[in-house]
């Protein structure tokens, strides 16, 4: 403990000396002019100060205020000692900083217990000043941190975009996709291309979760799909593929899986295949009919190998198809198909459809990633 005693009287002050030496680890600086000590406070650690009130030029009460206004000095406790009973004087000291008082005569057992109580004083506020300072460098280091991640998910979530396609639009059909992530990065994924001269596949995937994890497994699956749909078509053999792939990522104890909906679209035959892997159905729509596309099985990545059942119907010029993740399901609620169905019949065209469609995602409370695809079969 580093104590520090300022008073013109040297009797006094060699008084206050000898009784505060039975405090054990004690160092004891002692001055008798007010603007030496001010020097050497500034320039070394103390933890208490013991300052008469009534000295000669600079008194102990404007020495504590020009001690206090220095930052470094604000939370040394200030001890004021005076032989007077001017309850003003008292009250400027306390006005000006000073932590405590203590009044001529004392006795050593008040001035050990007072000096003690202010150096504890002292040492609680530098631990609380540690801890701030060691609380404001986390949140720092915590802030710098979280801004990388937020840029680093910036970038992903732009290459995440990145991979969906474009819309198509050709003399044989119309492919238009609208991707509402519910966190920076999405679970959900569209994709189709152009195969053969008249034959087209599209999917839509909805990979359990939200988030990076989600994210990352459903850019996985996005990488096999331009091959993967060039190479083989039918849609069975692409779920069963899909599968594989799913317990080559995750290995036997899977933690993860998706549903999803794939189909081809043949316009010379006029034929839609599909698998639906535990995907909410697709709505179908002509002239004649409106049908909900159900058959498949379960998600991909629940068994190993999966029973998947192939459905096909049917269509004639201009139909529809709309295919949505359980995001919609969400924020329209279990009449979601019927709602969906029933925009699609009162749609004054393809366009008209897919914007309605849009103003109807923007409505209600939505935790999960939202995802639907529309097509036009010309």
């Amino acid at each position: 403990m580093k104590v520090v005693i300022v008073d013109d009287y040297m009797p006094t002050l060699e008084m206050m000396e000898a009784m505060l030496e039975h405090i054990e680890h004690i160092s004891i600086y002692p001055f008798e002019h007010a603007d030496e000590a001010y020097a050497f406070v500034l320039s070394q650690h103390v933890d208490v100060i013991l300052m008469d009130i009534c000295m000669p030029g600079t008194n102990g009460i404007e020495w504590c205020r020009r001690l206090k206004q220095h930052e470094q000095l604000q939370h040394v406790p200030v001890l004021m000692v005076t032989g007077c009973d001017d309850e003003q004087k008292l009250e400027e000291a306390f006005k000006s900083g000073a932590f405590d008082y203590i009044r001529k005569p004392f006795t050593m057992i008040e001035l050990v217990a007072r000096v003690q109580l202010a150096y504890r004083q002292k040492e609680t506020m530098d631990q609380l000043k540690r801890t701030n300072e060691a609380y404001m460098e986390s949140y720092r280091h915590m802030w710098t941190m979280q801004k990388k991640m937020n840029e680093d998910l910036r970038v992903a979530r732009l290459v995440q975009e990145g991979l969906l396609p474009e819309p198509m639009n050709n003399e044989d059909v119309h492919f238009i996709g609208h991707y509402i992530p519910s966190s920076q990065l999405s679970g959900d994924l569209y994709f189709w291309q152009q195969v053969r001269p008249h034959l087209y596949a599209f999917i839509i995937i909805d990979v359990m979760g939200h988030g990076v994890a989600s994210a990352l497994v459903a850019m996985s699956i996005r990488s096999l799909l331009h091959g993967l749909m060039t190479k083989v078509t039918d849609p069975l053999t692409v779920v069963h593929e899909l599968n594989r792939h799913a317990f080559q990522l995750f290995g036997k104890e899977t933690k993860y899986y998706f549903t999803a909906f794939y189909g081809t679209i043949d316009v010379k035959t006029k034929v839609i295949e599909y698998v639906n892997a535990g995907h909410p159905p697709a709505i179908f729509m002509d002239d004649q009919k409106t049908v909900l596309l159900k058959e498949g099985g379960i998600p991909i990545g629940i068994v190993s190998t999966p029973p998947y059942k192939k459905g096909s119907i049917h269509f004639q010029r201009h139909a529809y198809l709309t295919l949505y993740t359980d995001g919609l399901i969400e924020v329209l609620g279990e009449d979601c198909s019927n709602q969906l169905m029933h925009t699609m019949r009162t749609a004054r065209s393809f366009e008209h459809m897919v914007e309605n469609m849009k103003k109807q995602t923007q409505h209600g409370k939505r935790d999960d990633d939202m995802t639907f695809v529309s097509i036009h079969i010309k």
